[in-house]
């Protein structure tokens, strides 16, 4: 382990095998993530995870929960999808540097440390299968984050 404040050395042996994208929606009531690996993070891939989702709550209003990544901003291709499903997708998006509002990057985080943390993944092929056993272990006993904040209130005027 190395020091506090001291970044993970690589061995020179390290060999990356490929990356991964990871698409993933949570829902909030249940704990339920869906997820998926691809090649790339294109708007078409994110199209086409979405059309997953839709697929998942047929007669639901669904409320996505977007940071500022580029694949979220094309108003024109979200406006046609949701004119697609009858207009039950409502967006809503997390001001900059504010990630922690969007409970998503809370499993993202639990991924991180038990699928992607001081792991060594020989291929893709390897990876994805790791990936697709952690959603579906974290499915089987999934839970609605408790999220809460216990900052100090906002203040007002001069101090």
């Amino acid at each position: 382990m190395p020091a506090p404040g001291r970044l993970r050395r690589r061995e020179f042996e390290y060999i990356r095998h490929g990356t991964q994208a990871l698409i993933a929606a949570l829902d909030v009531h249940t704990g339920q993530v869906l997820a998926e690996c691809r090649d790339r993070r294109t708007q078409g891939d994110l199209v086409a995870f979405m059309e997953r989702v839709a697929s998942a709550y047929p007669d639901k209003q669904v409320h996505v929960v977007w940071d500022n990544l580029n694949t979220h901003r094309a108003h024109a291709v979200w406006q046609a999808f949701n004119a697609r499903h009858d207009g039950r997708f409502h967006f809503h998006f997390t001001p900059l540097h504010a990630s922690w509002v969007n409970q998503i990057e809370l499993w993202f985080a639990c991924y991180t440390r038990r699928v992607l943390r001081h792991a060594s993944h020989t291929s893709i092929a390897h990876l994805r299968e790791r990936t697709e056993q952690f959603v579906g272990a974290h499915n089987q006993v999934a839970r609605p984050f408790k999220w809460s904040f216990r900052g100090y209130p906002l203040q007002t005027g001069a101090s």
